[in-house]
This record gives C-alpha cells, sequence and structure tokens, in this order.
C-alpha cells in the first residue's frame, strides 16, 4: 500500500470485519465535507431555559445522583437522572437475570436497566474541547463511578457510554453534555465485533487492538499521540473524515476496570483532540463512543476498550444507505498532517 492514497480504495476494519472505502477524488465534490454545524462557541454562559444550568426553572426538580464539586464548593460535573429514559430500574424488573419472554415467534422482555445524563460543566457555553484536563477527567470519573454502580443491577450486561455534540450528532441540548445507559441486551454490532475479535485470538494467539496499536506505532503515518498509558491514531479503516480512536496501551476489555491514571491520559487526549476540532475543523458537531466488553466478558484476553470520536462533517448518500459500506474523501495517513500531533 502507498504512504499516500490518490485513488479509491477499499479497507477492511480487523476489529468488526466491515469494510469502508477511502475515497480522496471524493473530497472534490462540493460540499462533500461541511466547514461548520453550529457556532456552539457563541453561546450564553447561562441559559434560563436551559435544564442543565444551574438554578433554572427548567432543572428544579431534576434528581442528581452523583457531583463533583471545585474549591468554590459549587458543582463541576453532575450526573443526573434522565428524564426521558431509554431504560429504566422499574419497581416490575426482575432481581436476577431471566429469560426473554415469547409472543408466538417473537422475543421481548421489559425495559429494565438505566439511563443517566453527565452534565459535563456549569457553564453552558463551555464544550468539551474547550476545557481543561481536570474537568474533563471529572466527566470520565463519573463514568466510572456510574458503569461500576449499573454493574449491580441485574438487568445490565452492559453500560453504554456516548456523547452527542450538535443537532447532526443527535444531541438535544446545547450545553455540554453526555449519556450512559445499562442494558439488558448487548447490541448485535458489539456481538459481531466480540466474535470478530475471538476468532482473530482463535487464529493468531492475540489481541488484534494490541497487534493494531503497535503496528500503527511503528508504521507511525496514522499516530497523532503517543504516551505512557494511551495512542491517538486515526484507523486505518476510519469511515468518516477526521475518526480518530484513543486506546489505552494496557490490555483490558471492561471499562469499568480502568485504572486512575489511564483515566487522567485518556481524559487528556481526548480533550486535545476535541480541542483541535475547535480550533482546526471550525467546530464540528461530532459523537463519542466507549467500546467496552459486556460485564461477563471482562477478562476475555481477546477484546480491548477504546474510545471512537467521529465528527459529523459530512452527509449519508444512497451508496451508504444502500450497501452500509462508509465512503470516507479523507485519507486516514492525512489527518495526523491536519490535526498535528499532541
Amino acid at each position: 500500500m502507498a504512504d499516500k492514497v490518490e485513488q479509491s480504495e477499499l479497507r477492511q476494519d480487523i476489529l468488526t470485519g466491515n469494510w469502508v472505502v477511502i475515497a480522496p477524488e471524493r473530497g472534490k465534490k462540493p460540499v462533500a465535507i461541511e466547514e461548520r454545524t453550529e457556532n456552539l462557541r457563541g453561546l450564553p454562559l447561562r441559559d434560563p431555559d436551559c435544564p442543565f444550568c444551574p438554578g433554572t426553572k427548567k432543572s428544579e426538580g431534576v434528581r442528581v445522583v452523583e457531583e463533583i464539586r471545585g474549591d468554590s464548593g459549587e458543582w463541576t460535573t453532575r450526573v443526573i437522572e434522565n428524564k426521558y429514559k431509554i431504560f429504566a430500574a422499574y419497581d416490575t424488573c426482575p432481581t436476577t437475570l431471566r429469560a426473554f419472554t415469547k409472543h408466538g415467534p417473537y422475543s421481548y422482555y421489559q425495559g429494565c436497566g438505566d439511563h443517566y445524563l453527565v452534565v459535563e460543566h456549569r457553564e453552558h457555553n463551555r464544550v468539551m474541547g474547550m476545557m481543561n484536563d481536570e474537568e474533563v477527567k471529572n466527566v470520565f470519573r463519573c463514568y466510572l463511578s456510574i458503569t461500576r454502580q449499573f454493574q449491580n443491577n441485574p438487568s445490565n450486561l452492559i453500560s453504554i457510554v456516548f456523547k452527542n455534540q450538535g443537532r447532526k450528532a443527535g444531541a438535544s441540548q446545547p450545553h455540554a453534555h453526555s449519556q450512559i445507559v445499562g442494558s439488558r441486551v448487548v447490541p448485535l454490532w458489539i456481538r459481531n465485533a466480540l466474535h470478530m475479535q475471538e476468532r482473530y485470538f482463535d487464529q493468531d494467539g492475540s489481541c488484534a487492538m494490541c497487534d493494531l496499536v503497535r503496528f500503527e506505532l511503528e508504521y507511525g503515518k496514522r499516530v497523532l499521540c503517543d504516551s505512557s498509558d494511551a495512542v491517538v491514531l486515526s484507523p486505518y479503516a476510519a469511515g468518516n473524515p477526521y475518526e480518530v480512536w484513543v486506546v489505552p496501551k494496557r490490555h483490558f476489555a471492561c471499562f469499568a476496570d480502568i485504572r486512575d491514571e489511564e483515566i487522567a491520559t485518556m481524559a487528556a487526549l481526548v480533550r486535545k483532540v476535541l480541542n483541535r476540532y475547535v480550533t482546526l475543523l471550525n467546530n464540528p458537531g461530532f459523537n463519542y463512543f466507549v467500546h467496552t466488553s459486556p460485564y461477563p466478558l471482562s477478562s476475555v484476553p481477546f477484546y480491548h476498550m477504546y474510545i471512537q470520536i467521529v465528527p459529523r462533517m459530512k452527509g449519508v448518500g444512497g451508496f451508504e444507505m444502500g450497501t452500509h459500506i462508509p465512503v470516507n474523501p479523507v485519507p486516514p495517513e492525512r489527518v495526523p498532517d491536519v490535526l498535528g500531533s499532541c
């Protein structure tokens, strides 16, 4: 493979088996990449209509689950119960794991689980890319605390941690926040990734992500940051422009098993990446997702926890909808040149 991608290439993600198209020519198409989604930096310090701003009418009655307070005594990061839950701990939920109920050939289960929001900062206009390392670390500390709590609920086989920023990324509120959902069902695409990486382990005797990181550090063209505890890279089969992964160097499968020093490092690296999005990509909306194993598979040798960050800079065309094969006009090898090294 040439270092510089000039023509279209099909690339396979070894973690999932999915294919993507790297198509530099598509980047020359008008509006192939949108310059801006919305100006979140232009928001006020406090919005009286925001349910996450302290002291507003809409924030009244919100159940606070956990808080981290600063030197002034005011909360800086807060976990609250989601008013519009996907799953909930209903009184009728089972206290032990039960089989699905049948309705003819169909299966169903009560929507048992948990759903919390992490309000990342008390200021309405402070996006994560403009926070400091300690503030972002506090967000990830909340993730860890809540995922460990969710593990005690028999209806939660996995905790799904994700963030939507910007309308095109699915955010309903501009105030910086993220979500944690405890789910009885492990999504099919996660199960497929687990099976794919287990197959890799059976064939090669090693973790696919560990091998991937080792190769990327040697190859060097797609690495943005290399620290003692984690690495930031633009994945070989990136399905989106300027997509990056933040990967811990130590092998562990479940986010609930992360160490404090790894939390600090990964939070700082996530902040750096998001700051580059703000300053160099004109502040696009984005999603990130914490890839983690289900709780019962926390000790498997074949799955490796990581964070995927995806800026929303392009639409989805007919080819992508019909084939489920993403088309990325920005070769991953270009991403370190644009975003720079950490």
